[in-house]
């Protein structure tokens, strides 16, 4: 804030005639912006606001809303706007538009503010624009990968109910491999803009597919032929993928390698998780800790865990908080 008095100070002479200021914070995908001008300038402002504002995360327009004004001290008033973004990322603001229909040689003094910290920008005519948030470097998205799948429990308990079973490793191995060919697939054409279908249905289908595998434990007694049914899930939690990666923002210029590198850290993760889970439940199975019965109580476990997550989601897809 020291930069901002010392700004202040310099620009004291003309502060009636054209100082404004604003807190601009960045949460997630959501700028909070407030602005506090004049009452002489309020005319304009209102005539300019929010359209003389343009806020983008790497390239991508924010949309932009209203969300309240009021009169402040020292005869200011305050207007208040939020930008939802499409996805994460770094953050620019272009004031022109609003600068234009202010007073001449008018400073916006902005204070920007992230989970990172805070920084202080003067904006005005002629460098109107001002950026702040960190876009994720292309191999990051690796880390990214393996870290939505070991945060992901939703596709960690598929994985488990999977082979949960049991079965030849021949048969684990089909059942994974379809599981990653078919994911894989549906991430690219959701990543590439080809389809996505809304998150509303992708996550309870997600979960749909948690409590089927769930009870088909009841029924199966190992893993053989099993990727026939793996498959069509596995294209469904690929989409369930892509809005995870939506979410972080994927830059125009490095979609194939960003595809790439995600869709190896969600295999990496996903090896990862089975080559503990595994070994456990074949020792298990070895000292006869893991007969039939206990098969059964650990997929009754994974059918309620996925029916709980269903009822959730589709709550939440009509705006009900389940709690």
């Amino acid at each position: 804030m020291l930069s901002v008095l010392i700004v202040s100070a310099l620009l004291a002479p003309a502060h009636q005639a054209g100082i404004s200021r604003g807190t601009w914070t960045l949460d997630g995908a959501t700028v909070d912006a407030e602005l506090v001008l004049q009452s002489a300038e309020g005319a304009a402002a209102r005539a300019a606001l929010p359209a003389g504002i343009e806020v983008t995360v790497d390239g991508a327009p924010c949309a932009a809303a209203m969300a309240g004004d009021s009169a402040v001290e020292e005869d200011g008033h305050a207007w208040r706007l939020r930008f939802v973004c499409p996805h994460q990322g770094r953050v620019t603001v272009e004031l022109g538009p609003l600068l234009a229909q202010l007073s001449s040689g008018h400073r916006h003094l902005a204070l920007a503010i992230t989970s990172a910290g805070e920084q202080d920008v003067v904006a005005l005519v002629g460098a109107s624009s001002f950026s702040f948030g960190e876009r994720a470097g292309v191999a990051d998205y690796l880390l990214i990968g393996i870290e939505h799948i070991l945060l992901g429990f939703d596709h960690l308990v598929f994985l488990f109910g999977l082979v949960l079973v049991g079965g030849r490793l021949r048969s684990l191995i089909a059942v994974i491999t379809a599981f990653t060919l078919a994911h894989s697939i549906t991430l690219a054409c959701a990543v590439l803009g080809v389809w996505q279908p809304p998150s509303t249905v992708i996550e309870p289908l997600i979960a749909l597919s948690i409590a089927y595998v769930g009870v088909e434990n009841f029924f199966v007694k190992d893993a053989t032929r099993r990727w026939r049914i793996t498959a069509p899930f596995g294209l469904v939690h690929g989409f369930g993928f892509a809005g995870a990666l939506a979410e972080v923002g994927v830059p125009q210029g490095d979609v194939p390698l960003v595809l790439l590198l995600f869709n190896l850290g969600v295999e990496l993760g996903q090896l990862a998780v089975l080559a503990v889970v595994l070994p456990i439940l074949l020792l298990l199975r070895r000292v006869g800790w893991l007969g039939e019965r206990a098969t059964k109580a650990l997929s009754l476990a994974v059918v309620l865990l996925g029916l709980f997550w269903l009822v959730e989601r589709i709550l939440a897809a009509f705006g009900v908080s389940p709690t």
